[in-house]
């Protein structure tokens, strides 16, 4: 950080940069010093991602200060969110509209990491000594009083392809630990990936009527009955829980692992894939 006094001349030189990295015992001896730079922060981040053939994801579409360490990981959020919806679209399977699904989604969770990291670094960038150790003072007190501050829950993501009305809907849903057979491990290692139908009750794909179940196939979708002690074990209760605690009897999830929209009981799956059929622009 730049201090008061500080002249950009004087900070932009090798001997400056060898200077701010001595106290991690780097130096020419045994380092390389690829480039060095100083350069301003950004904030900021584009309205439009997609025009004609042109998508923007990354840093082309947003820049965050550094001090949350959610530069990259947006920028891979914003693929993993495009990616299946590019997929989709270029195989005719969804209608070119739902790439516009992409930017409502995705700007409102970055302007909340953006928000975040400003927030963060007024916290960091603190060049006073007496105002730096009265902030450090105050948290070291409240992180002895209360203890280390949980993380932050991912942001949910805007509106977009997701079923309206339902406040689970947008939410990122637990990846937890299952057991199939003799493999064991992450649902999508031991599963599968994909537009996703998961229920504590039964198999919900099993209830589907035969046009949806097509449907629901032709996306490779994947279907599971996730319990203890069911065909897909919840090796820790997990997803158990999530289900008790949200009231819910199915879920539909996406490929990037966001909640589509659930129902009380498995057997409000036809309608769910009903909707995710006519959300991307197929004939219901």
């Amino acid at each position: 950080m730049r201090l008061p006094g500080e002249e950009i001349a004087e900070l932009d030189t090798e001997a400056s940069a060898w200077r701010l990295l001595e106290p991690w015992a780097l130096h020419p001896a045994n380092a390389t010093l690829e480039r060095h730079a100083v350069y301003t922060f950004q904030a900021r981040w584009v309205d439009g991602w997609w025009k004609g053939r042109m998508l923007l994801a990354g840093d082309a579409a947003h820049q965050m200060p550094p001090f949350a360490g959610q530069g990259m990981c947006s920028g891979i959020r914003d693929a993993a969110n495009l990616a299946w919806k590019l997929d989709l679209v270029l195989a005719g399977k969804a209608a070119d509209a739902l790439l516009g699904t992409y930017a409502s989604e995705r700007i409102p969770q970055v302007r909340q990491a953006i928000e975040l990291s400003i927030a963060l670094g007024k916290v960091i960038c603190v060049a006073d000594p007496a105002a730096a150790a009265a902030r450090d003072a105050a948290m070291i007190a409240a992180a002895r009083a209360t203890g280390l501050t949980p993380p932050l829950p991912a942001p949910v993501m805007g509106p977009g392809l997701r079923l309206d009305g339902d406040p689970l809907a947008g939410h990122l849903f637990p990846q937890g630990e299952v057991r199939r057979g003799d493999a064991i491990g992450r649902f999508d290692d031991v599963v599968g990936r994909g537009f996703t139908l998961l229920s504590p009750a039964a198999d919900p794909a099993s209830l589907l009527p035969p046009d949806l179940a097509a449907f629901f196939a032709s996306l490779d979708g994947v279907s599971a009955h996730v319990a203890p002690g069911g065909p897909v074990h919840d090796v820790r209760g997990s997803y158990a829980k999530w289900f008790v605690d949200h009231g819910v009897g199915v879920v539909l999830q996406r490929p990037d692992f966001h909640v589509f929209g659930t129902a009380p009981a498995v057997d409000g799956t036809a309608a769910l894939v009903g909707r995710l059929r006519s959300a991307l622009g197929r004939a219901a």
